[in-house]
């Protein structure tokens, strides 16, 4: 555990997530012109995966009252140089006081100690005193992702009818082995993509806004080509908003692309969640990704506004890194 005055820094528990989900939404609700209430259950599904251990990748600080007042997370990323993904969150009533700070100094710490030269975080456009805050302690602007909304009250026309198209919807229980070369075949080298394994989608499987009704396969002449899955925005069945699908991946094997089939897998998802009861779908896409821009624009997506991705290199760390690679190596 770590003091400062008033506030207690002390690892993530398993008892932590209602509370976490709660200073997450004092904290969304106030700009995010999309806000969505998150639930506990949201946050537990979320870091059941298996490289996050609550105890060692969360810190909470709590203020004299016991009051969770900020936390922060790390994730490790098995990239070459070693990466580390951070958050940082602070309760509205709490800035400027030097929580934010104490966070992330922890968070360096602990990803400096896993041999991590680089810290990557995201920031949401209009959270302009977090953009500050990550600059001032070192951090420089990398990529943007776009988010896109699209409100719909009736079912969309599909473009491309092809007799050796198909969709099916995959099973998670007995595919996930195809799930994962899918996904593998088609972002195998982008920028903000990381592999993926069996556990990866097992994890994915178990989220509590996983929806099984849109886990979709593309197959040209029975062959599997393209994979797309969506989700539901909240984690709340009670929730009184209007249901909104978020589109977590749509995308074909590269050997196929150009040919509409991108698409039609989009119409087709949209579809199918317009017929459970979903009006809304959001996506988020890569800034330098026009060509899907462009095609999601043609169905009348709209930019709601970017998840800014920024990034800090530790020179020294790497420098003394590599020292220790040149010795090990002589």
């Amino acid at each position: 555990m770590e003091t400062s005055n008033t506030f207690l820094l002390e690892p993530g528990h398993d008892n932590m997530f209602d509370d976490y989900a709660a200073l997450y939404n004092a904290i969304d609700s106030l700009d995010n012109p999309d806000h969505v209430e998150i639930t506990g259950d949201y946050f537990r599904s979320s870091f059941s995966h298996p490289s996050v251990e609550v105890g060692r990748d969360i810190a909470l600080i709590q203020n004299h009252e016991g009051t969770l007042v900020a936390a922060g997370t790390i994730f490790t990323q098995q990239t070459s140089p070693a990466a580390s993904r951070i958050t940082v969150q602070v309760h509205p009533d709490f800035r400027n006081r030097g929580v934010g700070s104490m966070v992330l100094e922890h968070l360096f710490e602990t990803g400096r100690k896993r041999g991590s030269t680089v810290f990557k975080c995201r920031i949401p456009s209009f959270r302009t005193d977090a953009i500050s805050f990550a600059e001032f302690h070192g951090f420089e602007y990398d990529f943007s992702w776009i988010k896109m909304r699209l409100d719909y009250d009736q079912p969309l026309t599909q473009g491309i009818q092809s007799q050796e198209l198909n969709f099916r919807l995959l099973n998670p229980k007995r595919e996930l082995k195809r799930w994962g070369e899918l996904h593998n075949g088609i972002y195998e080298g982008s920028y903000d993509s990381s592999l993926a394994t069996v556990e990866s989608m097992k994890a994915q499987v178990r989220h509590v806004n996983f929806d099984p009704r849109l886990l979709v396969v593309c197959e040209l002449n029975g062959k599997p080509i393209g994979i797309g899955s969506g989700w539901s925005a909240s984690s709340d069945p009670g929730s009184n908003t209007k249901r909104t699908l978020q589109i977590q991946g749509i995308g074909i094997l590269p050997k196929y692309k150009r040919r509409g089939y991108g698409q039609t897998l989009l119409v087709e998802i949209l579809n199918r969640a317009f017929e459970i009861g979903y009006r809304a779908a959001e996506l988020i896409v890569h800034n330098a990704n026009q060509a899907a821009i462009g095609m999601y624009a043609k169905y009348k997506f709209c930019e709601r506004y970017r998840h800014l991705w920024y990034k800090k290199v530790t020179y020294e760390q790497m420098r003394q890194s590599k020292v220790s690679d040149g010795k090990a190596t002589n």
